[in-house]
């Protein structure tokens, strides 16, 4: 796995985070219109980061339809990474 593809991945994991957590505190402030707002801009750059990496590097989770190989079990495992 090379640097840009190492990086894109964390800020992918970061954003992911990022998405979650708005995503409870909503659960618990669901009239909050500035924490929805926030929550769908973060989901936005997620769809977007996943989409640019999928393009460069391949898809990022399995297929729906079953058919896919699980490939990213063949790549180094988040605490294996260096950097």
């Amino acid at each position: 796995m090379d640097s840009s593809q190492l990086r894109l991945l964390k800020e992918i994991q970061l954003v992911e985070f990022t998405v979650i957590e708005a995503n409870l505190y909503l659960d618990t402030h669901p009239d909050d219109q500035e924490a929805l707002r926030y929550y769908q801009s973060a989901k936005q750059r997620l769809e977007s980061k996943t989409a640019d990496y999928e393009v460069k590097y391949g898809r990022i989770a399995a297929g729906e339809d079953g058919r896919m190989r699980w490939a990213w079990v063949d790549e180094p495992w988040p605490w294996q990474m260096e950097g």
